[in-house]
């Protein structure tokens, strides 16, 4: 969403008008998502139909993840297709005669293309029942645990936020990761131009901040400096009077750099991380080429867990990764248990190409990796309704 945003707002920065519909448009631009082959798939199958719907004359161009390690499937939906990798995004400067080159141009907030059947925020029966409850007792803290329990998941979508760009790929070399191959190695965005996009917001009123990257963790280490730095800065400028939400945190870096992050989880500054642990298994971390000894994450989430820190936990794992058996499984709900994450993303295991998890055999069926989701599911909404019971019980106490 932020890179293709990123690409309307560069086009209407230099005079162009979104078009009502592929027919009408000069120009039809896609960005796509391959993390998984519904992914996939799905992206394929629009490309298809952009493809029926263009003008014959129009330019067509591919972006994102997807195109590096399915660039075949592409070129078959739509032969016309050029596809252009993130890094290479600036090339539009040449075919419109940019006079704002694309280099320049940063999605922060405001978005200018409609919604078609992405996961909205939704107002629920949780959220009625919590604004009738607040109202009758004269509260916030119901609203407030509906809020934090739920809406902090759709964050990007939330019109109070401002959004920073901080880098780009990831130093991590994942077994199964495709997207790697689409963004390239890590690179830090300069930090000076992060702060004047900060100072942007927090001027314009703005006090929720969401920094994103495929691994944020990293920042500044191929420029001599670190997220630290960047989250102390930002702290200062808004005075701790801001929220700043970060999307995503390798494990690994989470635990190296977890007393120094404690400050800003304690005051509340730091309201949000995602921090994937894709697994609970050792046995299957190794097979993931990842870090297979969890346990020190572990510890630093049950500490930030008894001391009460205000922030909102996110992960994100890979269930029916291949060779993971039931133990391995219980493994991971065992690390779930006791980090208590307040999200979780769930994948269903499905092999990528141009990857080394491509050569492993993918043993466990479709219906295993969905029971095994579908459990992990449920027991996250077990957790997120009794933060909202604790809520209500503790309203209807006071």
């Amino acid at each position: 969403m932020h890179e293709t945003e990123r690409i309307a707002k560069y086009f209407t920065a230099n005079g162009w008008l979104l078009a009502e519909s592929p027919a009408e448009a000069d120009i039809v631009v896609m960005t796509c998502c391959g993390v998984t082959n519904n992914e996939e798939d799905q992206a394929i199958g629009m490309i298809g139909e952009l493809e029926q719907q263009r003008r014959p004359d129009s330019r067509f161009f591919v972006s994102g993840c997807m195109p590096a390690f399915a660039a075949d499937r592409v070129t078959v939906a739509s032969p016309a297709a050029v596809i252009l990798k993130y890094s290479e995004l600036d090339a539009l400067d040449g075919v419109i005669g940019a006079e704002r080159p694309f280099h320049t141009v940063h999605y922060n907030t405001g978005p200018l293309l409609k919604k078609c059947g992405e996961e909205a925020i939704q107002t629920d029966d949780d959220l009625r029942l919590m604004r009738e409850i607040d109202e009758t007792y004269l509260s916030h803290e119901c609203e407030r645990a509906w809020e934090f329990s739920t809406l902090r998941k759709y964050m990007w979508q939330d019109g109070r936020t401002y959004q920073i760009k901080v880098s780009y790929g990831c130093p991590g070399h994942c077994s199964y990761c495709a997207t790697k191959l689409g963004i390239g190695d890590f690179r830090s965005i300069d930090m000076g131009l992060v702060i004047d996009q900060f100072r942007e917001g927090w001027r314009k009123g703005f006090t929720r901040f969401l920094l994103i990257g495929d691994e944020i963790g990293a920042y500044g280490r191929d420029i001599g400096t670190s997220l630290i730095d960047l989250l102390q800065q930002m702290y200062d400028l808004s005075e701790g009077r801001a929220s700043v939400a970060i999307r995503y945190i390798h494990p690994d870096i989470f635990v190296k750099q977890y007393e120094q992050l404690s400050f800003f989880f304690a005051n509340g500054f730091v309201s949000y991380f995602c921090c994937a642990i894709q697994s609970g298994s050792p046995e299957v971390l190794k097979r993931m080429n990842r870090n297979a000894q969890l346990e020190p994450f572990i510890r630093c989430m049950e500490n930030l867990n008894a001391k009460g820190y205000p922030v909102n936990k996110h992960t994100q794992i890979i269930v029916g990764f291949p060779g993971e058996t039931a133990e391995d499984f219980l493994l991971t709900m065992d690390a779930l248990r006791r980090c208590q994450f307040d999200h979780i993303n769930i994948n269903l295991y499905s092999p990528r190409r141009h990857t080394v998890a491509w050569s492993m055999t993918d043993d466990v069926s479709l219906d295993e990796k969905a029971f095994r989701g579908a459990l992990v599911r449920h027991i996250m909404m077990l957790h997120k309704k009794a933060l909202m019971y604790d809520a209500i019980k503790k309203t209807i106490e006071a």
